[in-house]
């Protein structure tokens, strides 16, 4: 049985336990393959969840600094997203200061991120992204790395407001690796949330940027690195 828009497919297993073992239908994610081309050149091809799919290949090209935060046309039909954009290389950007992290602001917006992790509940393997504006969560996505579901929310957002993400909270469910926190800095996001930690080269990076780091955000706890 397919579900949520082919984002699962229920399959017979056995579970085992000490005391026996039982039938059980366990939900597992459906992978498809997108190829994603600029201005009719083919770029690449990505492995994902079902959704969100022009998204995804407009925020993989900002991740790879193919484009800007301006997308002129996006379109997807037949595993292909067709992106008309120009072409250049973004810079870093460092805030003009570091952004103090609001307690009850993250509370809240890791609430809502964890409430949005529906596919996470129902299989367990997934990764999680969003980005947030003081206490509102704007934009939130899944995919089965962190990469996948970074470039999702970094796509949305660029679709939407095509500028920088100057002012915006990332939330991120895994460790926060220097790969990924070059990302973060040439988008503009002024504040990381990590429910695990950042490596010390992430750390650096952001310190450098002015970019607020805080990670271990969980319940009504975290842990703010400065």
């Amino acid at each position: 049985m397919i579900s949520n828009k082919m984002l699962t497919q229920g399959k017979t297993i056995k579970k085992v336990t000490q005391s026996g073992s039982k039938r059980h239908i366990d939900q597992l994610v459906v992978e498809k393959e997108t190829a994603i081309f600029l201005n009719n050149v083919f770029m690449l091809s990505l492995n994902h969840t079902s959704q969100l799919e022009k998204e995804m290949a407009v925020g993989c090209l900002i991740a790879n600094n193919k484009i800007g935060f301006k997308v002129d046309s996006v379109s997807y039909a037949n595993h292909e997203v067709h992106i008309e954009a120009n072409e250049l290389c973004l810079n870093p950007i460092k805030q003009a200061g570091f952004m103090k992290p609001i307690a009850s602001n993250i509370f809240q917006l890791t609430a809502y991120f964890q409430e949005a992790a529906i596919l996470y509940k129902k299989t367990a393997i997934t990764e999680s992204a969003a980005i947030g504006s003081e206490n509102n969560l704007l934009f939130s996505a899944e995919d089965m790395d962190q990469k996948t579901a970074l470039f999702k929310v970094i796509g949305a957002y660029l679709i939407k407001h095509q500028t920088a993400m100057k002012g915006k909270s990332l939330l991120l469910s895994s460790r926060v690796t220097a790969e990924l926190m070059a990302v973060i800095i040439r988008c503009g996001f002024s504040l990381v949330i990590t429910r695990t930690a950042p490596t010390n080269q992430a750390l650096e990076i952001a310190q450098a940027h002015n970019v607020s780091l805080v990670g271990f955000a969980r319940g009504r706890k975290f842990n703010w690195y400065y």
